[in-house]
């Protein structure tokens, strides 16, 4: 004990009365031990107090975690018979009671509630929503919406968006072109789920791309929803958004509108060569024959990939207009053409596998040992 004594006092007596003597180099040196030191001790000491807290806080999450989850679960022991009313009559004065100004609290309620009205349809889902509107928890949403952080922005739409919160939609509408790609994705497709009125407004303001993921995530929130009203997506086929054009081609395919044969004509000859052939695409696929001669007139000016679309989809009309044009394609000097153009022959019905025996003698060996090839039923075009 003694000596701790001794050597605390040394270095009281160092710093306080012998520092000034000491050469100026050496000053500097025991004030940078001295920093050091303390800085240490306080860094210890601050890990010390954080683990503490979290500990803390891991408890109460666990306690809150376990007591949330037991509540929620008894909402399944309830009859679909049962009365909407006297359920949320029975678990609001419970849920109330909760301290849901506490952070951990409001953030596992809001997580729970959402995880068991996405798993759960009926009565359960309804319930939880009422529950979520009457704790005042889409107020929390809306306020997450308003934040400043995307990431919160993000957080608030998914809540409202799977709760169903309507009211929020003119709250989120104006990020459906947030330059944020993800913020913009997340709020487009929530505005679709949420908009009673007109869930594709935002499409008439996309300045931003449509990125092709994107595409993908509200394809299948669009063709997945049967509750939506589908409009005539032909109406966006003029948009100078070129990703909005093709989103809607491809909505356009999928639900057969052939109202909107007319303006899928027109876009043949687009400056974007992704929009030309998906064009082709729906064109064969609805086999548009009034776009044939559209396709023909633009054929010499594509790059390859749309030439054989277009021979793909002269072949899925088979009108036998341009049979003498198809025939011709098989003296080209790609091998892929030569092909397809074949296969479209061969898809007319009535006369297309005589039309190729009869080309069979009229050409060369490679153009024979092709249509060979092709008149094969063993062989999948």
């Amino acid at each position: 004990m003694n000596f701790f004594e001794t050597f605390f006092d040394y270095i009281k007596e160092t710093y306080t009365e012998r520092l000034l003597y000491f050469p100026s180099n050496i000053r500097v040196s025991l004030l940078i031990i001295l920093f050091c030191v303390v800085a240490t001790l306080e860094l210890y000491l601050y890990m010390a107090f954080r683990r503490l807290r979290q500990a803390n806080e891991k408890l109460k999450f666990e306690k809150w975690q376990e007591y949330i989850s037991n509540m929620l679960a008894n909402l399944i022991i309830f009859d679909e018979s049962d009365k909407t009313e006297d359920i949320v009559g029975h678990f609001y004065p419970k849920m109330k009671k909760l301290p849901l100004r506490n952070p951990i609290v409001n953030k596992l309620l809001i997580s729970e509630m959402l995880v068991y009205h996405k798993n759960f349809t009926g009565k359960i889902e309804e319930v939880l929503s009422i529950l979520y509107r009457k704790l005042g928890l889409d107020q929390k949403s809306k306020q997450k919406i308003n934040n400043r952080n995307w990431e919160i922005k993000i957080e608030g739409i998914r809540e409202a968006s799977e709760m169903g919160i309507s009211e929020i939609a003119s709250e989120i509408i104006k990020y459906t072109d947030d330059e944020n790609a993800l913020l913009r994705m997340e709020a487009q497709a929530a505005y679709i789920k949420l908009s009673e009125n007109d869930p594709f407004h935002f499409l008439d303001r996309a300045q931003e791309r449509i990125l092709d993921w994107h595409q993908v995530v509200l394809f299948e929130i669009i063709t997945k929803n049967k509750k939506l009203s589908i409009p005539s997506f032909s109406k966006w086929l003029h948009s100078p958004n070129d990703t909005v054009v093709l989103l809607c081609l491809k909505l356009v395919e999928h639900f057969m509108q052939f109202d909107a044969a007319e303006e899928v004509e027109r876009l043949l000859k687009h400056h974007n060569s992704r929009i030309v052939k998906k064009s082709v695409e729906i064109i064969g696929k609805l086999e548009l024959s009034d776009a044939e001669e559209h396709m023909f007139e633009v054929y010499f000016d594509q790059p390859e990939e749309i030439k054989l679309e277009i021979l793909n989809a002269l072949g899925k009309i088979s009108s036998g207009n341009y049979n003498d044009f198809l025939s011709s394609r098989i003296y080209s000097n790609h091998i892929r053409i030569k092909r397809e153009a074949l296969y479209a022959i061969k898809r007319d019905p009535e006369k297309g596998e005589s039309r190729l025996r009869e080309l069979y003698h009229q050409t060369t060996l490679e153009n024979q040992a092709l249509i060979g090839h092709v008149l094969d039923n063993r062989i999948k075009s």
